[in-house]
């Protein structure tokens, strides 16, 4: 990616922790750069923040960030900033023309010579792509690589670029393709988190795009059963009104892909529970396995953690939790590139659970060898059991773009920071609007993306609350 955009947001990112003066050392060992470089970095940072972010340096105390917790968050400084960087634009070409233009052509649209553009895409193939398992080809470039991982580095690409507003997709409308993703919430009667609900339509745009240049993918279909999951019949409608809108006939296995998505992204049913909670999954009423890969699993969790709340929700999360799973193996592909952005923090910050769960699933995979799980499923796992230890009963309110089991960890870390004076609600809401927010009698939303809002404030926090969230909420209480 663009040296100087990389640079740029792992500086935001670290003073953002908090509100305080960071020594150029700490800044230095942080992004493994001189001195010089980071006094570089910083001035050239500064004209391209709002008004409501300041960067102070003194010499003898460091750097200071100062943001106002009801102004612009750094990904909305960040997003505008990646689409300008040539890293974002080569993607963008290579997405829409797939190897139909020459590397001169290229090169010269970046404003590039052509031996400095080949040894980028040397850089890029080394650095940048290859955890997605990919590559550049030099001739005509396109993206090389497995299908999936062509399509998910994609996804990734564009939903980080576009996180809130804008659609960079000509071949397809966002309008329909928004309500579909509405018509399928309806009909299993869930809630997807804002922003996967607006990652799946960037999915489709881009799966559409793909099946028109003649790429296909490939499952192991028989791995799992894909047609008796809930989310199979109105996916397959779907595809049907893609190809009467869009003129693209889906293969069934495209249609088993989109579904695996749609089942992986992050939603739950309108009380807040996970959808399926109150009932199995289709594919655990037609055979047992489901059921007893979750109840070996949460007899080995209660074992290993007395404190352990299996309250309904808890128990409801790990069947979803194991057909997840289930599905990610059904789809190796995709495993072999997810990770979870969280995995550092959660080993880190919550050390001993997490070892205690890599420990469960390591005996609970004794009994069921043929499933394989990564850092990725050990950190929701985590996350879902630590959010389910009994600590004392409060309620809460937050907005949060992640797994279930995440927002409930962040809201009792909020919880065990803030005290008694804060009363959090954590129901998710069709939409998010001032009548809406009146009638819950909300005082003010914890978000982690921003929000339309104005008859209440609204405090932006990183997914997982720094030293100066905290802060930023406490003195939202004193307000």
């Amino acid at each position: 990616m663009n040296k100087e955009y990389r640079q740029l947001k792992s500086l935001l990112k670290l003073l953002d922790r908090e509100e305080r003066w960071f020594t150029f050392a700490e800044v230095e060992s942080e992004l493994g750069v001189s001195d010089k470089s980071v006094r570089k970095i910083v001035e050239s940072a500064v004209p391209l923040l709002p008004p409501s972010m300041q960067i102070e340096v003194s010499r003898g105390k460091g750097i200071m960030f100062r943001r106002d917790r009801h102004g612009t968050s750094i990904q909305e400084v960040l997003e505008p900033l990646l689409r300008e960087t040539p890293y974002f634009r080569l993607m963008q070409r290579l997405f829409m023309h797939d190897g139909k233009t020459s590397a001169e052509e290229v090169a010269e649209e970046l404003y590039m010579s052509f031996s400095s553009f080949k040894k980028w895409i040397v850089q890029l193939n080394r650095d940048e792509l290859r955890p997605f398992q990919l590559r550049i080809t030099y001739a005509a470039p396109t993206l090389k690589g497995n299908e999936i991982h062509v399509r998910y580095f994609l996804w990734k690409l564009f939903t980080e670029a576009y996180p809130y507003t804008g659609w960079p997709f000509s071949n397809a409308d966002y309008a329909r393709l928004d309500g579909w993703v509405t018509e399928i919430e309806r009909e299993n009667g869930m809630i997807y988190f804002l922003n996967a609900k607006r990652s799946l339509t960037f999915l489709i745009a881009i799966v559409l795009e793909r099946i028109k240049q003649g790429h296909r993918v490939a499952l192991k279909s028989r791995s799992y059963a894909w047609e008796r999951h809930p989310f199979f019949v109105p996916v397959s409608k779907m595809s049907e009104k893609l190809a009467a809108a869009y003129g693209v006939v889906l293969p069934r296995e495209e249609v088993y892909f989109l579904q695996s998505m749609f089942s992986l992204s992050q939603y739950h049913g309108k009380d807040g529970f996970p959808v399926f909670g109150g009932r199995a999954l289709a594919s655990e009423q037609e055979d047992d396995a489901g059921s007893r890969m979750s109840g070996l699993l949460i007899s080995i969790l209660e074992n290993a953690f007395p404190a352990l709340n299996a309250s309904s929700r808890f128990l409801a999360e790990i069947r979803e939790f194991m057909d997840k799973l289930r599905i990610d193996n059904a789809i190796p592909e995709l495993m072999a590139v997810s990770h979870s952005h969280l995995t550092g923090y959660i080993r880190d910050k919550e050390q001993p659970i997490y070892a205690a769960v890599s420990e469960c699933m390591r005996q609970w995979q004794r009994s069921f060898p043929e499933l394989m799980y990564n850092d990725y499923h050990l950190t929701k796992l985590t996350f879902m059991v630590s959010a389910s230890l009994r600590y004392k009963s409060k309620k809460a309110f937050l907005i949060i773009g992640e797994e279930f089991s995440v927002r409930h960890y962040v809201a009792n870390l909020i919880k065990r920071e803030i005290g008694d004076d804060l009363t959090i609600e954590t129901s998710i809401l069709h939409g998010l609007t001032d009548d809406i927010i009146r009638e819950q009698q909300i005082d003010f939303v914890i978000s982690t993306m921003p929000v339309s809002l104005t008859s209440v404030p609204t405090v932006l926090i990183s997914t997982i609350p720094t030293k100066r969230d905290l802060e930023n909420i406490r003195q939202e209480l004193m307000s």
